[in-house]
């Protein structure tokens, strides 16, 4: 037993001198809890999850629809804007989803028209929830009955049997409203029984599905403008996939790459490259021009990939793809040779890289949609370069840009490239200088 317990202290003992692995041990797990806690908890707290985007275009401008933007701007879950280019932005990807009440609305002419980004899923079930509530407060009355009617066809109630139907409903409602004057309810007080009173015969109905059937018991018009409808949001599901992992792979194959100047020098071969003549910036820059070739051959690998098997649209913008992965791989390998001069060894490389890919693809939305966090955590994902990649390669994938769309997040990319590898340079000539 002493044996035994003298071999296993021993391990202990070398394991805890070597300090690599007790940080991938033990502060990448703690890290990773962290991140994900508080993304995770956004799904289920009140305050934590952030507003989603809707913009509002009141072309009716009456009474009417001013209740509805009031309504709006009351909810918890929104955050509104009245915006007169609110389709152009959701088109092109700035935010989610659009409302647009169209002149005539009060009147019984105009139509209400929800304007989409089908890619964001989740943003979408936000908005639709949102816009229910809203829309009962601004509407009760009219809003009930028109979910009664609706329910005809969740119901399953035969075609030539909805014009009786309809009469029987609107016989009712006027019945119903004769009552309520009667009785001396305010109209507020009736909406509000009238709303609880529609939901819930709608939510009874076996045929209702909350995303195809709500907008339509809620008079809603639907209409996704944004990406290609004919190949389906599912293409944006998978681009972001592809382009997540293609970033998070970059980061840890150009810090391989860049770590190899530690091998060189735990071989001795550094020291001799030294003692020839102006080899110092010589040494680096071709290290810089290696870690670059070998992280554009593997985008390049990966994005072929994704055209074969999920058909992702590569070649619909070829230059602008072309610049977002020569961008990305810059600033990439900036990353990693920064880290290779930083670090002493080959493990300490290796403890931190890992703990820094990890982090910066959590929190940049190379794992998962940064909608499901909070607006904080989208903003601290933006510090990382993967946000601004996957911001680049989703707006060239799902929304079609080109070039010209995307000079702000390429512009990000190449300042943390040409900072990093500025600040890798300086560091590399002081330290080899004083040694």
């Amino acid at each position: 037993m002493r044996t035994i317990w003298l071999l296993c202290s021993k391990d202990l003992r070398g394991w805890l001198r070597d300090r690599a692995a007790v940080l991938s041990a033990l502060a990448i797990p703690i890290v990773l809890v962290l991140i994900f806690g508080s993304a995770m908890g956004a799904m289920g707290g009140e305050e934590s999850i952030g507003r989603v985007e809707l913009l509002v275009l009141d072309r009716d401008r009456t009474p009417d629809s001013a209740r509805i933007v009031d309504a709006l701007r009351d909810s918890q879950s929104l955050e509104v804007e009245e915006r007169e280019d609110a389709a152009e932005r959701v088109a092109k990807g700035r935010e989610p989803a659009a409302l647009v009440i169209e002149t005539g609305f009060a009147a019984g002419t105009g139509k209400l028209r929800l304007l989409r980004d089908p890619s964001k899923e989740i943003e979408q079930q936000i908005v639709l929830a949102s816009l229910a509530p809203a829309l009962f407060e601004a509407r009760g009355q009219e809003l009930a009955k028109q979910l009664t009617l609706a329910s005809l066809d969740w119901f399953d109630v035969p075609s030539e049997l909805h014009p009786e139907a309809r009469e029987v409903i609107e016989d009712t409602w006027v019945r119903m409203a004769a009552i309520a004057m009667r009785s001396g309810w305010s109209r507020s007080g009736a909406d509000v029984a009238e709303t609880k009173e529609a939901k819930a015969g709608a939510n009874a109905a076996a045929g209702f599905e909350f995303a195809r059937d709500l907008p339509k018991a809620l008079g809603l018009e639907v209409e996704d403008v944004a990406g290609d409808s004919g190949r389906g949001n599912k293409i944006a599901a998978q681009a972001h996939a592809v382009a997540g992992i293609a970033v998070m792979m970059l980061l840890f194959g150009l810090s391989a790459c860049g770590g190899t100047l530690l091998e060189e020098r735990d071989a001795g071969t550094l020291e001799r490259i030294l003692c020839a003549p102006g080899t110092l910036d010589a040494i680096l820059i071709a290290k810089l021009l290696f870690t670059m070739i070998s992280g554009m051959l593997q985008l390049i690998v990966l994005f072929t990939f994704g055209a074969l098997v999920f058909s992702l649209p590569v070649f619909d913008a070829p230059l602008a793809l072309a610049a977002t992965s020569f961008c990305t791989a810059l600033a990439a390998t900036g990353f990693g040779v920064l880290l290779a001069v930083l670090c002493r060894s080959r493990k300490q490389l290796e403890g931190l890289s890992v703990l820094l890919i990890l982090t910066m693809s959590a929190l940049g939305g190379s794992w998962f949609p940064l909608v499901i966090a909070p607006e904080w955590f989208r903003r601290l994902g933006h510090f990382t370069l993967n946000a601004w990649a996957m911001d680049a390669y989703q707006g060239i994938f799902w929304y079609g840009k080109g070039l010209d769309g995307i000079l702000v997040e390429l512009g990000v990319l190449s300042a943390i490239g040409l900072s990093t590898i500025g600040l890798a340079s300086a560091i590399w000539r002081r330290r080899n200088r004083e040694a």
